[in-house]
C-alpha cells in the first residue's frame, strides 16, 4: 500500500489518499472537495489541523492533539494522546484519548475512554463510555454504561443502561438503569430509575419514578415519588405524595402529603406525615406524627411518640412512650405509658401505663396494677370506625 507524507508544518491540500496517511508535527491538511478520504491509516507524530470533513480506516495521534473542522468518520480505532476535538459528526467504534474529547455535532461510538474531560453537543450514540474526570452531554443521548471518576452533566434527556460517577450526577430527564454516584445525585425534571445508589444526596426536584433507592446520607424529592424501596441511611423529605412498596429510614422521613406502602416502614428517628401515614408492618422507634396511621402490625418503639390515630389489626406501644387514639384487633401496651383512647377486641395494658381517655373492647381485656385510669373499661359489642 502506498503512503503520503505531510511534513512538519506543511499546508497541504488532500483529496482521496489511496493508502496510508503519515503527518508531521503541526502540520494542516485541507480537504479539497469538502473530505478527505484515506483509504488506509493516519499517523501523526504530534498534534495537527484538517479543515474539512476527514475519513480513514484508524487514526493514531501520538504526543499531540486533532482538531477536525468537519466531520470524522473512523472504520476501526481512533487514538488520541492528548485532545480530540471534531466541530461536526464523529463516527467510530472505538475511541481512546488520553486528555479532552470534544464532539460538537452527532456522535456514534461503540466504545471511548477518555483520561480527562469529554464533552458532548449533539446528538449521543454510544454503546460503553469512561471518563477519568468530567463529563458534559448537551443534547438527547443513548449510552450504554457510562463511568465517570468526577461530575457528569446530562443537560438533555437521556436514555442510559447503567452510570457509576465518583463524584456528581445532575440529569435533566430521562430513563435510566442503574445508577451509582459516589457523592451527589440531582434531577431536574421527570426521571424513571430502577436503582439509584448514592453514597450522599439525593435531590429530585419534579415527579420521579425509582424502583430503588439506597442513599447513605440526605434523600430530598419536591413532588410527587413512585418507588419500590426506600432506604436512607439519614434523613428523608418528600414534598409531596409517596408511593411504594417499603422505606427504611436511619434518622427522620417527613412527608407533605400521604406515605403509602405495600410492604413495611421502619424509621429509626422521627416520621412526619402531614396527611395519612399506611403500610403493612409499621414500626417507629422515634417521634410519629401522622393524621391517621394504617397498617395490619404497628410498633411504637421505647420512649416513642405518636401524635395522631393509630388503626391496626395488632398494635404494640413500648414501654414509656405515648400516643393518642388506637383501633385494632389486638393491642398490647408495655410498661408507663400515655394513651388517650383505645378501642380494641383484645387489649393487655402493663403495670405505670396512663389512659386519659376512654378504652372500649369486644372480646378480653388484661389490666395490672398499677394502670391508671380515667374510666372502667366498657365492653361492646361492635367499636366504632377509626377516624383522624
Amino acid at each position: 500500500m502506498s503512503e503520503i507524507r505531510v511534513e512538519k508544518g506543511q499546508v497541504k491540500k488532500l483529496g482521496v489518499v489511496d493508502g496510508n496517511l503519515r503527518i508531521g508535527k503541526e502540520a494542516t491538511l485541507i480537504a479539497e472537495d469538502g473530505t478527505i478520504v484515506v483509504n488506509g491509516s493516519i499517523t501523526s507524530k504530534g498534534s495537527f489541523v484538517c479543515e474539512g470533513n476527514l475519513e480513514a480506516r484508524s487514526l493514531k495521534v501520538k504526543s499531540g492533539s486533532a482538531e477536525i473542522f468537519g466531520n470524522l468518520a473512523i472504520e476501526q480505532i481512533a487514538t488520541v494522546d492528548k485532545k480530540l476535538d471534531v466541530s461536526g459528526s464523529l463516527v467510530c467504534p472505538e475511541v481512546s484519548v488520553g486528555g479532552t474529547l470534544i464532539v460538537e455535532s452527532t456522535a456514534k461510538i461503540g466504545s471511548a475512554t477518555v483520561g480527562g474531560t469529554a464533552r458532548f453537543e449533539g446528538n449521543t450514540s454510544i454503546e460503553s463510555l469512561r471518563v477519568g474526570g468530567t463529563l458534559k452531554v448537551t443534547e438527547e443521548s443513548d449510552i450504554g454504561s457510562v463511568t465517570v471518576g468526577g461530575t457528569a452533566k446530562f443537560e438533555a434527556k437521556a436514555n442510559v443502561d447503567s452510570i457509576d460517577v465518583g463524584g456528581i450526577l445532575k440529569i435533566q430527564t430521562g430513563v435510566f438503569g442503574t445508577v451509582k454516584v459516589g457523592g451527589t445525585f440531582k434531577a431536574y425534571d421527570e426521571v424513571d430509575i430502577q436503582v439509584i445508589d448514592v453514597g450522599g444526596t439525593v435531590k429530585l426536584l419534579a415527579n420521579s419514578k425509582i424502583q430503588d433507592i439506597d442513599v447513605g446520607g440526605t434523600f430530598k424529592a419536591l413532588s410527587d415519588l413512585e418507588f419500590g424501596i426506600l432506604d436512607v441511611g439519614g434523613s428523608a423529605r418528600i414534598e409531596g405524595n409517596a408511593e411504594g412498596e417499603t422505606v427504611k429510614i436511619g434518622g427522620t422521613i417527613s412527608c407533605n402529603e400521604n406515605l403509602t406502602c405495600s410492604k413495611n416502614i421502619s424509621v429509626g428517628g422521627t416520621c412526619f406525615v402531614e396527611k395519612v401515614l399506611t403500610g403493612h408492618d409499621i414500626e417507629i422507634r422515634g417521634k410519629l406524627k401522622a393524621l391517621l396511621i394504617n397498617g395490619k402490625y404497628v410498633k411504637i418503639g421505647r420512649k416513642g411518640e405518636v401524635i395522631g390515630t393509630i388503626n391496626s389489626e395488632k398494635i404494640v406501644i413500648s414501654d414509656r412512650a405515648t400516643t393518642g387514639d388506637l383501633f385494632g384487633k389486638d393491642i398490647r401496651i408495655e410498661e408507663d405509658c400515655k394513651i388517650r383512647n383505645i378501642y380494641g377486641e383484645d387489649i393487655s395494658i402493663e403495670e405505670g401505663t396512663r389512659v386519659t381517655g376512654e378504652i372500649l373492647y369486644t372480646h378480653e381485656i388484661y389490666i395490672d396494677e398499677g394502670v391508671r385510669l380515667s374510666k372502667e373499661p366498657k365492653k361492646v359489642s361492635s367499636l366504632p370506625p377509626a377516624k383522624a
